[in-house]
């Protein structure tokens, strides 16, 4: 069953768990924030085929992913064995 976010979460935290709810351990931290900012540099099969390439763009990727470590501490997010970004197992 996956953590449904709360609402004091900002816009940038939910669109970080939606996208590694949607593709969990797919893409590491620094490749997360590469997708979300929509960085030409990100090898993704078709940038047009991944929904949340360039959702934040108006962020960079330093703040992507500094969010996706306050997720990882408080407990929304894990690393797999990879160090790839997966939902947290824990409620």
């Amino acid at each position: 069953m996956k953590r449904q976010p709360p609402d004091g979460l900002s816009t940038s935290q939910q669109s970080i768990l939606a996208c590694v709810n949607e593709q969990s351990g797919q893409f590491t931290r620094s490749a997360l924030a590469k997708v979300l900012a929509g960085s030409a540099s990100v090898r993704v099969a078709s940038q047009s085929d991944n929904p949340h390439f360039g959702r934040l763009a108006d962020m960079g990727r330093k703040a992507i992913t500094f969010e996706i470590d306050i997720l990882l501490q408080q407990g929304y997010l894990e690393l797999d064995p990879r160090g790839h970004l997966v939902p947290a197992t824990k409620q």
